[in-house]
């Protein structure tokens, strides 16, 4: 039998592009060689493959572009970028924890800030957590209609006869699959037409794009890349770039700062200017910048086009009025378009239908392009800069830059007024503006820089850029009027964290809000009593590695009450404080204090919040998980009116639910449980948190017994973690427990011996059992199993059996001690019994394991009857059919 012909990785790589259509020339630009080096490959796969021309290569590349047996984590299709990856590490960890999280993720960014680079280094790094693949598709060639073909071709998929394309793609891309479209601007509709597709065809496909525009598809998360840190990572790349050209080359690290500054931090020109340092210097370039920008860039790439451009702009310039003119350096100052409003915002000095007139006639003239549909204008690329350039040399540039920032705080507060309705798509398209107007405003106290960088933060926060929100809350604190805006602003700086990172970093921005309120003792009161609250309620949620002391929360507290007098907002927050640190041990509180808090924060819903969690913590305690699951309840009903555009209401929502699920699970009535986390997992709040959604889904599947889609809701959360490793939450650990319950339900050993592990890791202790909140759903979990199986459950009655402190899942562990104790005929058997009795008053899955118990030990055919019904009536089937 012959044997398939024997081609190098590179080979694959130029058939494939033979199958994409592309010309030698298109090839070596996808894979930085030359076109020598390109018709050298493809004489050899002519020769190689027996292949008459072109036409069959491409027919030849399905079979021999990816052979069987390929290993997991190869990128089919990435270019070989000749130089190194520098910089953009950050972005590009957050790249790989995205398309781990997230169906759909789009780098977004204007042109040369590299995208293509940023994409390839993180498909790279990301290409193990994909065993199935992950192919890179350029689409530079594609035009509108032809998105599907350039996908199929990248993929090597030929439709069989009467197979239509989008099935025969959809069959190739199944299982942990990454698909990377790069340059999706220009057919960003087909584009998102095609991604609905795929992934509505495969759950577990994940995109990652990137664009100069958002595409729109229902769950794109969006990472905004901006400039290059100019101290640092942009100096990087420019340094090592120069010293390819020029290896003796060194320079001033400040100087090097400073021209990246000038550059815009854009990788493309800082590399462009780096390919000159050599013939110039820092000093001519420097110099070549301020003069001829666009020429400067463009020599030893595209300098005749380049050249070009700028003598076409010159000749239309000297063309126009000095009307047209001004308002064209005006509308320079807009990054991503501008309406009629906005430039005559710009323009005082002209009236509403002037303005209209100059801009029709610049249409006219093809320096600015209209969008009817949008009532929008845009400048090109080179038009932008070129104008740009006019108004900064001109006599107005400060006048022109003080309104446009005026325009831009204005902008910024119109939309968060409109944060409950339509605002999205005017937003992302001023967003750029905001950004540029909040970055170039000084780090100073300035109201009208601190309500902008404010304003900012509202409005990425509620189109969910967590990340971006945190930094300009950040950004407003440090141009805060006041101590008391300041704090103000780092509190939800640290709640925003809060909800994508985890809590300890939450506490870290509290107090530093309360430095910044040294002078103002009421608001350094709230704010210490604040981060004591958060220290206490979320120990286990950021805490568990590095708990703070409980001298040190002690000495808050008392600091807090000794500067909370006169101040009824610093006393209840005081209030509240006292209730968490009331109890005898760690997350324990008095009943009394508890109440007392309630009464408190009466009026402030996000306070009350806090204090009803305090009550409920006590209610559980005193062995009353009944009355913890109705404050729960008043809890919920409270949080999901609040607006979750304020990332307090939305931490605060985030743990009501969290506690609604626990206590409806912990009552046993898992059906209630399940629809709540259902409704959890769609809440907005939460859908966009990498696991919380989802966290309540997987404990009340296991427990109803829906054991497959548990095990897959629990794969889905654990890999959603895995962008910045397992989180140190014990609360994490609960699903995970649930998890390997499941699993072992499902006669999976293996895996509910790792999911026990996992479960262990986010708590850090060595076993579940070693974790007072894990122990007893551990004890009761392996029991389960055990019973089921028939092995080993013998030596489990003891731990099954232990007095475990008041929680969730004590009355779980006793209800099936009780069960074993039967089923072994222990002589302790109706203590345990007794023991179960007690919490099957408050919670119906013990109750029902009560049942059932006592069924077996009465050989009670009727009895075992009425326990199955009562587990029927809980929608837990399993259990319904086990009895």
């Amino acid at each position: 039998m012959p044997t398939a012909p024997r081609i190098s990785p590179r080979e694959r790589e130029v058939l494939l592009a033979i199958a994409d259509r592309l010309t030698n020339a298109e090839i070596a630009e996808r894979l930085y060689v030359s076109v020598r080096t390109v018709e050298s490959h493809v004489s050899a796969l002519l020769r190689k493959l027996d292949a008459r021309d072109r036409r069959e290569l491409a027919a030849r590349a399905p079979g021999l572009a990816v052979p069987a047996g390929e290993p997991a984590g190869l990128v089919v299709g990435a270019p070989k970028p000749p130089t190194r990856f520098v910089g953009r590490t950050a972005e590009r960890d957050a790249v790989v924890r995205l398309v781990a999280e997230s169906r759909v993720t789009t780098v977004l960014g204007p042109g040369g800030m590299g995208k293509t680079r940023l994409a390839v280094a993180a498909t790279e790094a990301a290409s193990a957590r994909f065993p199935d693949g992950a192919t890179f598709v350029n689409l530079v060639p594609s035009r509108p209609g032809s998105v599907l073909e350039s996908v199929a071709a990248g993929l090597g998929v030929v439709p069989r006869p009467q197979q239509p394309l989008a099935d025969a793609v959809a069959a190739h891309l199944t299982g942990r699959t990454l698909l990377v479209l790069d340059n999706c601007e220009h057919v960003a509709d087909d584009v998102a037409d095609v991604i609905a597709a795929l992934t509505a065809a495969n759950p577990r496909l994940s995109v990652l794009t990137t664009s100069r525009e958002r595409l729109g598809v229902p769950g794109e998360t969006v990472l905004q890349l901006g400039p290059l840190p100019a101290a640092a990572e942009a100096a990087a790349l420019f340094t090592e770039r120069a010293k390819a050209v020029d290896p003796a080359f060194e320079a001033d690290p400040a100087q090097v700062a400073g021209l990246c500054r000038e550059l815009g931090g854009s990788p493309l020109n800082i590399e462009l200017a780096a390919a000159r340092v050599a013939s110039l210097g820092i000093g001519g370039l420097r110099a070549g910048l301020a003069d001829d920008p666009l020429r400067l860039l463009a020599a030893g790439r595209g300098q005749d086009r380049h050249r070009s451009l700028r003598s076409v702009l010159e000749w239309s310039h000297r063309l126009l009025t000095a009307e047209e003119r001004t308002v064209l350096a005006r509308v320079s100052r807009f990054r991503n378009g501008f309406t009629l409003d906005d430039v005559a915002a710009l323009s005082p000095d002209l009236s509403l239908g002037a303005v209209s007139d100059l801009l029709g006639r610049l249409v006219d003239k093809s320096l600015v392009t209209a969008h009817r549909e949008t009532g929008t204008w845009t400048l090109f690329d080179g038009v932008a800069r070129f104008a740009r350039e006019r108004l900064d040399g001109s006599a107005e540039a400060a006048e022109v830059t003080a309104r446009y920032r005026r325009w831009a705080a204005r902008r910024a507060r119109e939309l968060t007024g409109r944060l409950g309705g339509d605002w999205r798509d005017e937003f992302d398209r001023v967003a750029d503006d905001l950004r540029a107007c909040v970055a170039d405003t000084g780090a100073t106290p300035d109201e009208q820089g601190h309500d902008l960088a404010a304003d900012l933060a509202r409005l990425a926060y509620a189109r969910g850029f967590l990340a971006e929100a945190v930094a300009c809350w950040r950004t407003a604190a440090d141009r805060a009027p006041t101590a008391a805006a300041a704090a103000a602003d780092l509190a939800r700086a640290g709640s925003c964290t809060h909800l994508f990172t985890h809590a300890r970093d939450h506490y870290d921005l509290l107090l530093a809000g309360v430095e910044r309120a040294a002078g103002d003792p009421a608001t350094r009161a709230a704010g210490l009593a604040a981060a004591v609250v958060l220290a206490e309620r979320f120990r286990g949620a950021g805490f568990v590695t590095d708990p703070v002391p409980d001298a040190e929360l002690d000495r808050m507290l008392a600091e807090a009450a000794g500067s909370a007098a006169g101040s009824p907002a610093a006393e209840a927050h005081v209030a509240v404080a006292r209730a968490w640190r009331s109890g005898s041990g760690p997350q324990s509180v008095d009943a009394d204090a508890a109440e007392r808090a309630v009464a408190a924060a009466a009026g402030d819903p996000l306070l009350l919040s806090a204090a009803l969690d305090a009550r409920c913590t006590a209610q559980a305690l005193a062995g009353r998980p009944d009355r913890a699951h109705r404050t729960t309840q008043e809890r919920l009903a409270l949080v999901t009116t609040l607006d979750r555009t304020d990332p307090h209401a939305a931490l605060e929502v985030l743990d009501a639910f969290r506690s609604a699920i626990t206590y409806a699970v912990a009552t046993g009535s898992p059906a209630e449980a399940l629809a709540l986390s259902r409704r959890a997992a769609g809440d907005p709040a939460l859908a966009g948190h990498p696991y919380w959604g989802t966290s309540g889904l997987v404990t009340t599947l296991a427990l109803t017994g829906r054991f497959a889609e548990a095990r897959t809701a629990a794969d889905e959360l654990w890999h959603a973690t895995a962008g910045h490793g397992p989180p140190r939450n014990a609360t994490l650990g609960v699903p995970l427990l649930a998890a390997a319950l499941a699993a072992g339900l499902s006669g999976d050993e293996p895996s509910m011996t790792r999911w026990r592990a996992r479960a262990a890791a986010v708590a850090g202790v060595a076993t579940p059992a070693a974790s007072p909140n894990l122990a007893p759903l551990d004890a009761f979990v392996r029991a389960r199993v055990a019973l089921h199986t028939g092995t080993g459950f013998a030596e489990l009655l003891p731990e099954v059996g232990a007095t475990f402190a008041p929680g969730r899942f004590d009355g779980y562990a006793a209800g099936l001690a009780a069960e074993l104790a039967v089923v072994l005929d222990a002589p302790d058997a109706a203590h345990h019994l007794r023991r179960a009795e007690r919490h099957a008053a408050h919670n119906r899955w013990t109750a029902a394991v009560l049942t059932r118990a006592h069924a077996r030990r009465q050989g009670d055919v009727a009895l075992l009857k009425e326990a199955a019904d009562q587990f029927t009536e809980l929608g837990a089937a399993f259990e319904a059919e086990a009895t």
